[in-house]
């Protein structure tokens, strides 16, 4: 081979390969159950996968893993969590490990989709003040959804006046149809159970719950949880419903990992502050970008554009110790993604933030 035809097919290699990274949408961190008890015969494969698959088909890097005591894992664990664009918890993980560790798992920043309708009851992560979850076992039968916000853009394409086929049976609902002060944006058609629901950062789930999501929380509900063997039923996605879960995972990732971790105690390394996703997110034109201190520090705290160039400073300055917030009024600025960035003395952390017209 010529040295310049040697050179053309290195060349051609490393674009094929920027390429292909370049595809990436995001880091997603799967929980799954890998100690080889839930298996399908029919493939030989975790219950899991399916999911998994469909989101590495649609261009996400999907890292699999699972961990039944957080609270006390390695530095290794935290960064692979808050290093990722987003969380979905699978629905083959005990939920009980949820709950054992439930202030770690609320505490990270990192967005959380959970797909295991038991992991969120009052008595493990505790984002809904219920315990029931009832089975529907008709395997012949698809349950519909009323979408409550169907101006929301992940029912983008889809005739939300009318009842939406969310799921095939049998799958396990969550029987309530009080979601706090989260935000239902579907619900069972017969029953009005909540289906889908937002949480946002730093408000109780729900009224005397004490618990708060240190970042964005999701549960959507598809699937047959209590399942501990075959057949699992665990990807019982319609056509419509498979698009909203695609979107919203979409939305979450475009929402950004998280830095820090509250409530880690004092390991070295840990962040002498708590920056958290603004909220609302995306907005137009204000936003309020939230932030935690451990002790009295000077705090910078400015915007970037796409490009890393810095396009303003909404604080620098002292602040005591506890939780601060910054109004951010984006009316001067163009629709886009843009970067915050807060730097105390020792420690920076960065997020995104979405601006709409």
């Amino acid at each position: 081979m010529s040295a310049k035809k040697a050179i053309f097919v290195l060349m051609m290699v490393l674009c094929a390969a920027t390429f292909i990274q370049a595809q990436s949408k995001g880091t997603i961190v799967y929980t799954i159950l890998q100690d080889g008890i839930k298996i399908d015969p029919e493939t030989g494969e975790y219950p899991d996968m399916p999911v998994i698959y469909l989101l590495r088909n649609e261009g996400y890097d999907v890292i699999t893993f699972y961990n039944d005591s957080l609270s006390g894992a390695e530095q290794a664990t935290w960064d692979t969590l808050t290093n990722a664009n987003l969380i979905i918890l699978g629905r083959s993980t005990p939920s009980v490990d949820y709950g054992s560790h439930k202030e770690a798992w609320n505490g990270l920043t990192t967005p959380i989709l959970c797909l295991e309708m038991w992991a969120v009851r009052n008595n493990r992560l505790n984002w809904v003040n219920s315990t029931n979850i009832p089975g529907y076992a008709d395997t012949d039968s698809v349950y519909n959804a009323v979408i409550t916000e169907p101006d929301d853009p992940v029912f983008e394409g889809l005739d939300t006046s009318a009842l939406v086929p969310w799921m095939t049976a049998p799958v396990d609902v969550m029987g309530t149809t009080d979601a706090g002060n989260g935000l239902v944006l579907a619900r069972m058609a017969v029953t009005e159970y909540v289906l889908f629901v937002r949480f946002d950062p730093d408000f109780e789930f729900y009224e005397g719950s004490g618990d708060y999501p240190a970042g964005h929380r999701t549960l959507i509900g598809n699937g047959r949880d209590v399942s501990g063997a075959a057949p699992f039923n665990y990807y019982m996605f319609t056509e419509q419903s498979e698009k909203v879960f695609l979107a919203e995972v979409a939305r979450m990732v475009a929402l950004g990992g998280g830095s820090s971790v509250k409530d880690r105690g004092n390991a070295a390394g840990t962040p002498d502050f708590v920056l958290s996703q603004n909220y609302p997110n995306p907005f137009n034109p204000t936003t309020t970008i939230p932030f935690e201190l451990q002790k009295r520090s000077h705090v910078r705290l400015t915007l970037s554009n796409i490009l890393g160039e810095e396009i303003g400073v909404m604080a620098d300055g002292e602040f005591g110790a506890g939780r601060h917030e910054i109004a951010l009024d984006a009316g001067n600025l163009a629709a886009g993604v843009y970067f915050y960035k807060i730097e105390t003395e020792q420690y920076t952390a960065m997020k995104k933030l979405a601006v709409v017209k």
